[in-house]
């Protein structure tokens, strides 16, 4: 009887310690619910009772009315989305070709409008994908072939840039850029643009080369002016001054005459010597010896 009484006893004991235990862990549980961390790539969209609230959580640690709250968290950092293979753009030139291109977009989230997106939208890269190919073709066809082979391919991805950003920024998302590449033409098509554009660089130079023998021309041009005036005034100079031939002439005797050659013979105008007429075409030698 004493046995029975003390297993009695031990009972409510072992009754309380599993209630006491099942509420620690309900605790437990309760706080960890309570505390959400937001890593620096993302922010946090709170959905209390399905209702998505205005404010996101920014990153860091933060404290939310447990079971009731959902998080959902959201990236913030620069995306790309690329639409290539099997996806890629397909639409038509304004000649109406077909042409078929590869596109990437780099985007990224707005971390104060990410609960705009994710009520708005939810899953926006299916939507933005939609909207991604109907700009293609309506933008793709207000442009020639050649266009995109050009250096008009820029302003074909500023363009496609201009308006996706226009379009999707008040939903929050950022376009920060659009890459078009592996264009895709018909063979004849991408034949005769090549050709078009080796005959259109060909132009170029031939344009050059003429512009530059036209500047070289003027060049010489200006050249022989300069030279034609400076023996004008060398002319008209010595016609002003004849004493300076003769000045001239002796000093280049002088200068020969100590040069390192053995015998020089330089023929001197005979108006030079004393009792010769200075109106004789004849020239005397002149021999100077080595020194």
């Amino acid at each position: 009887m004493e046995d029975f009484n003390h297993i009695e006893r031990k009972r409510p004991r072992k009754v309380g310690l599993a209630i006491l235990s099942i509420l620690l862990i309900f605790v437990l549980i309760t706080l960890a619910s309570s505390v959400v961390v937001i890593d620096q790539t993302e922010v946090g969209v709170v959905k209390i009772l399905g209702k998505v609230q205005d404010t996101p959580l920014q990153p860091g640690m933060h404290f939310v009315t447990p079971f009731i709250t959902e998080i959902v968290r959201m990236p913030t950092y620069e995306k790309t989305m690329e639409l290539v293979g099997e996806q890629h753009i397909k639409a038509l030139t304004s000649e109406g070709l077909p042409v078929y291109f590869d596109m990437a977009i780099q985007y990224k989230i707005d971390p104060n409008q990410a609960p705009k997106v994710y009520s708005t939208l939810k899953n926006y890269e299916v939507w933005m994908e939609s909207r991604i190919r109907a700009h293609a073709r309506d933008i793709v066809a207000q442009y020639k072939a050649e266009d995109l082979y050009t250096e008009k391919r820029e302003f074909i991805q500023t363009d496609f840039e201009r308006r996706l950003d226009e379009e999707f920024k008040p939903y929050g998302i950022v376009i920060t850029a659009v890459l078009i590449r592996n264009i895709d033409l018909p063979e004849s098509v991408e034949k005769a643009i090549q050709a078009k554009i080796e005959a259109k660089q060909e132009a170029e130079r031939m344009q050059f080369i003429v512009q530059k023998e036209r500047l070289e021309a003027q060049r010489k041009q200006v050249e022989a002016e300069g030279i034609a005036k400076a023996n004008q005034i060398i002319g008209e100079s010595l016609r002003n001054n004849p004493e300076y031939i003769q000045w001239y002439y002796l000093q280049v005797l002088h200068d020969f005459a100590t040069s390192s050659n053995s015998v020089v013979i330089i023929p001197v105008p005979s108006g030079m010597y004393p009792g010769v007429s200075p109106n004789a075409t004849a020239s005397i030698p002149l021999i100077l010896p080595s020194r």
